[in-house]
């Protein structure tokens, strides 16, 4: 699903309700994987963090900066 930023928020949060439990962990995906949980407030943060917890929602990607050993730009 494509949301924008305020569309996940305002489903996450309920003001837009859907009956399909699918859309609304997508929203809360969402916003989990573009890191806005970072920007909202505590009851976004313990929930997504509960949702996580139970399986239901997955925590964001680390993305790893690193020169792989060996490669082209080593200089070790």
């Amino acid at each position: 699903m494509n949301f924008s930023f305020n569309e996940a928020r305002e489903i996450a949060e309920g003001l837009i309700e859907y009956d399909d439990p699918k859309i609304i962990i997508a929203a809360w995906q969402y916003l989990i994987d573009r890191n806005h949980i970072r920007r909202l407030d505590d009851w976004f943060q313990k929930s997504a963090k509960e949702l996580i917890e139970l399986g239901i929602c997955w925590a964001p990607a680390q993305t790893t900066y690193y020169r792989k050993k060996g490669g082209r730009n080593d200089r070790s």
